[in-house]
Parts: C-alpha cells; sequence; structure tokens
C-alpha cells in the first residue's frame, strides 16, 4: 500500500512541456544502465545472508554496549540519525545511537571522551575509502580512547566497520585487526545510500525493523503508479526552476522530520548543485521558523517555492486543558497542528507562493522506507531534466584539496 500521496497546491505549479523527456529517463533509471544507479533496484536484491548477518551483529552490539557511536558524514550518517529521529530514537533496552566524524571541531569531540570513559561503548564506522578526513580523525581519537579503556584486543570485537569490499585504508585495517565488516556495494553513492548497511546496520542495533523498512522501498520500487508519484513531483520542481524559482523550502509541521530536512539538503544539494544550475534546498521547522522567516516568507523576495511534508496521523497526542481559554481548550494539539497548515498554506496562496504538499499517512518504518525511496528518485529525474549527472559531486573535491593543502604548509 502506498503511503505517500502529492498534491499541487497552486494552479501555477504547471508541469513543463519535458513529460516525454521525464519519463524516459525514469525508464533508463529503472533498467540501471549507469553508474552510480545500483540504489534503484538494491531493495529488491539485498541478499538475504546480509540481512541476517547485520541483525546477528547487531544483537551483539546490544549484549555489549549502552552507546553506539557512528561514524560518518554526509550519506554515511544522515539517513540513520534523519529515520531515527523520526522515529523518536532508540527503542527501549537498544543502545542510544550517537554521530561523530561529522565535524572537524576538537570542542564538539571532546565530550565523547566522558561517553567512552563512562559508558560500555561500540564503534560504527562508516567509510567506503576510510579517508574522508572527519571521520578519519574522529576514528583515530575514539579507538585512541577505546584503547585506553579496553585495550587492543578488546576494542576490535567492538569495532564494525561498513566500507568497500576489497580495498581502502578501513578495509585493510578492518581485515588486519579482525573488524566485524559489512559492505557499500561498489554502484551506490553515499546520498542514495539508504538502504545499505552503513545505514540499516546502526538502525538494527536502535531496535528499528529494517526489513519492514527495507520493504516499504521494495514494494514501491517496481509499482508503476508510484513511479508516476515521483514524476509528478521531479516535473513540478522542473517546471518551477525553468520559471525562475531558485529555492525549494522544504518545510514540516512535525520537528521529529528535522533530520529528514537535513538529509533532502544534502541529496538535492549534491544531486542536482553542478554547472551552475541546480535549486537550493532549504529547510523550515514550523511553526517555529514562522516568528524568524514567516514574514519573508509571506511578502519576500520570491526566488522560492515550498514542499510541505505533512504528516497525517501520529501515534501520540496530548489535550488542551481548560486554563489554555476557551478558543483551545478540549482541542486535540494535532488536530491544531493541522489548522496551522492549512491556515499557513492559505495564507501562502493569497501571496501567490507555489506549493507542493506531500501528505505522509503515518510514521513508520514502512512508510519511511517509501518516503525515502521517493526523494532519490525525484532527486535523479530532475537532475537529468536539468541536464546534469545527479549521481556525481566533482565540486566536493575542490574544497577538500585546498584543506590539504594548507596541512601541508
Amino acid at each position: 500500500m502506498i503511503k505517500i500521496n502529492i498534491s499541487l497546491e497552486e494552479s501555477r505549479v504547471k508541469y513543463s512541456d519535458r513529460h516525454d523527456g521525464a519519463v524516459a529517463f525514469m525508464q533508463q533509471l529503472r533498467r540501471d544502465e549507469e553508474d552510480f544507479t545500483g540504489w534503484v533496484n538494491w531493495p529488491s536484491e539485498i541478499p538475504s545472508e546480509w540481512m541476517d548477518g547485520m541483525k546477528r551483529a547487531a544483537d551483539d552490539v546490544r549484549s555489549k554496549c549502552d552507546k553506539l557511536i557512528v561514524i560518518g558524514i554526509g550519506g554515511s550518517y544522515l539517513g540513520t540519525a534523519a529515520v531515527l529521529e523520526a522515529l523518536g530514537g532508540s527503542k527501549p533496552g537498544c543502545p542510544e545511537i550517537l554521530y561523530a566524524g561529522n565535524n572537524m571541531s576538537g570542542y564538539y569531540l571532546a565530550d565523547f571522551k566522558e561517553v567512552v570513559e563512562n559508558n560500555e561503548v561500540c564503534l560504527c564506522v562508516v567509510s567506503k575509502s576510510g579517508g574522508t578526513m572527519e571521520s578519519r580523525l574522529a576514528f583515530s581519537v575514539l579507538k585512541d580512547w577505546m584503547y585506553e579503556k579496553y585495550g587492543r584486543e578488546e576494542t576490535a570485537k567492538r569495532i564494525v566497520a561498513v566500507t568497500d569490499p576489497v580495498k581502502g585504508i578501513l578495509r585493510e585495517e578492518a581485515n588486519h585487526e579482525g573488524y566485524v565488516t559489512f559492505e557499500i556495494p561498489g554502484n551506490i553513492g553515499g546520498r542514495y545510500s539508504a538502504f545499505t548497511p552503513g545505514i540499516m546496520f546502526p538502525l538494527a542495533v536502535a531496535g528499528v525493523d529494517i526489513e519492514t523498512f527495507v520493504n516499504g522501498a521494495k514494494e514501491i520500487a517496481s509499482d508503476d503508479a508510484f513511479w508516476q508519484k515521483g514524476l509528478d513531483y521531479a516535473l513540478a520542481r522542473f517546471a518551477l526552476y525553468e520559471s525562475g524559482k531558485e529555492i525549494e523550502v522544504i518545510e514540516y509541521y512535525d520537528p521529529s522530520l528535522r533530520l529528514i530536512g537535513e538529509w533532502c539538503k544534502q541529496l538535492y544539494g549534491e544531486s542536482e548543485g553542478k554547472e551552475g544550475k541546480g535549486l537550493f534546498p532549504a529547510s523550515l521547522t514550523l511553526s517555529t521558523d514562522l516568528h524568524s522567516m514567516g514574514q519573508f516568507l509571506q511578502e519576500g523576495h520570491q526566488i522560492f517555492f515550498e514542499t510541505i511534508f505533512n504528516v497525517v496521523n501520529r501515534d501520540k497526542d496530548v489535550t488542551v486543558p481548560e486554563s489554555a481559554g476557551p478558543d483551545l481548550a478540549g482541542r486535540s494539539l494535532n488536530d491544531i497542528n493541522a489548522m496551522a497548515v492549512k491556515g499557513v498554506m492559505a495564507a501562502h496562496a493569497k501571496a501567490n507562493i507555489p506549493m507542493i504538499k506531500i501528505d505522509i499517512e503515518e510514521m513508520d518504518e514502512y512508510t519511511l522506507g517509501q518516503l525515502l525511496y521517493f526523494l532519490m528518485m525525484t532527486a535523479a529525474v530532475t537532475g537529468k531534466l536539468m541536464g546534469i549527472d545527479p549521481f556525481n559531486q566533482p565540486g566536493v573535491e575542490d574544497y577538500k584539496q585546498e584543506i590539504r593543502n594548507l596541512l601541508g604548509q
């Protein structure tokens, strides 16, 4: 059952004349004929032994620790963090998931020394090469602290490495030290890696039902109606881009979607921002950010359109007490939040702001699997419509080389 619905809220959001081309791109994607499109059919191709191995390793990690530190940056950790935040965190009795290696701040990493000293800790390092500077720095520091506490042999039993199957610094170290390892498929890039062990293994440790998560993607990956929904969204995004819109403001009224917004920023920014092209992805948590950005959205320079992620049903709610006043007392807070969605959209429609609303029926593993797959598909098709390769990131190397140059000096 498809649990995601898309609606174009403004008649001005019209499809471009690129429909036939978009269909051709989608068909090409589904045939998996070019580099880094292995993610398209991957949910149906994940080996059962991989799933079983991840579950066994997750059980082992749960038996050893109360904190799992995931070391990675970009696609190597954002998918885990986004799904877990949307689901409300680790399940009872499962380790808390912490994240390192996503920045180079000594101030940030220093606090992890106390985490290692005062808790039972395991590490999951996610890097195809092992050479990414942020992850490499954090891994080396955290290993040193764990050596002090556990010794080298025991530390090795508490490390899981998700990396290239045959080459790279991390693969060599994992083989030498005897870490438990999982592979990152070679034909899947980091921002399209939501259904690979780098994301799913930490989720399994946190108690997430990873089979249901994959099944959400698996069911819709072969569903023609769902691909049509992706086509609608991709064409709408591209039509707005062609009309002069430069920014897509991703909005959500459920704060647990904050990291889904961050995940989208990487997905869209790294896929589309090339050759002087691309939509700039921004994200806002509403109604919170209406008190800082609401004025600009309503009356500011309209170089943007809005995409609203709307969670229809939630399993928790609060009834407003009498002390709030007769206009609010007795109401469901979730119902009031739903009225906020409608009210803001009505105000923005009067200001002629183009809007796309994506209704997410409920927030569970199955639906999140659908949502992430849906967004990856639309990013790929929109990038193709823009005439760029949505699967590479040549510009990323430039700033990395400048940092290396400075360190060399």
